[in-house]
């Protein structure tokens, strides 16, 4: 039987490359994004391969989520699993404390408070489907190389969450898991289309993500680093 996927993002990069993968695997998936001429575009282009439907979606506008959450209720209530990809990098190269607090804000909003919201909105049916949450994030410890202060704290809590909630999930026997995976470095617009022999292609980027929620395991509360080891907090 067909299961559904909402991949927020999933317009460009390594969303895109997540809903192209999920629906090579079987998966109906809705393409959330927040420009309906990208989103539609994207979805004709995704539906070589599968099932594919754009959903009005902006992680960084509560009432935004609030109509995408009730389109998904209605139209697709066999939900299985949410990929909360969408996010924005804020300025990577600043130092800590030259951000504003509105810059800090509107970071937080969409990689957190966003995600957040979309994943407690859609709870009930994921529970009722037995399904998944998976987060996509990145390294929160400050490293010479990688000291991105917006980005860092606003994936922070999202990590947080992911082993909060697998924690209430386990302990109130609840058939719906949560987990998150860091992809390492990956070559998209967020950070300027990087290049290296470190740094993965989006395409690349989604088979790393996606191995994770096709192989079987419960991986409920792992935050998985980008070598396959366990991120330990």
């Amino acid at each position: 039987m067909t299961k559904t996927a909402l991949v927020t993002g999933a317009n460009k990069g390594i969303g895109y490359e997540i809903a192209k993968r999920l629906l090579e695997a079987g998966f109906r998936v809705l393409v959330g994004a927040r420009d309906r001429e990208r989103g539609e575009t994207a979805v004709q282009a995704l539906r070589e391969f599968g099932d594919a439907h754009w959903i009005s979606l902006d992680v960084a506008d509560l009432a935004s989520i609030e109509r995408a959450a009730a389109a998904v209720k209605q139209q697709y209530p066999d939900l299985a699993l949410l990929v909360n990809n969408a996010g924005i990098p804020g300025d990577m190269h600043k130092v800590g404390w030259a951000f504003e607090a509105e810059e800090l804000a509107a970071t937080h909003q969409v990689n957190f408070v966003g995600p957040f919201a979309l994943s407690k909105a859609l709870l009930p049916l994921l529970i009722a489907n037995s399904g998944t949450i998976q987060n996509v994030t990145i390294p929160i410890e400050p490293l010479p190389y990688f000291n991105a202060f917006a980005y860092a704290t606003s994936k922070a809590p999202l990590n947080v969450m992911t082993k909060s909630w697998a924690m209430s999930f386990a302990a109130e026997n609840m058939p719906v898991q949560i987990f998150a995976v860091m992809p390492g470095a990956v070559s998209t617009d967020l950070n300027g289309r990087m290049t290296g022999d470190f740094v993965k292609t989006p395409a690349q980027a989604a088979q790393f993500i996606v191995g994770f929620l096709l192989d079987g395991e419960n991986r409920n509360g792992q935050v998985i680093n980008d070598d396959g080891t366990l991120a330990v907090y």
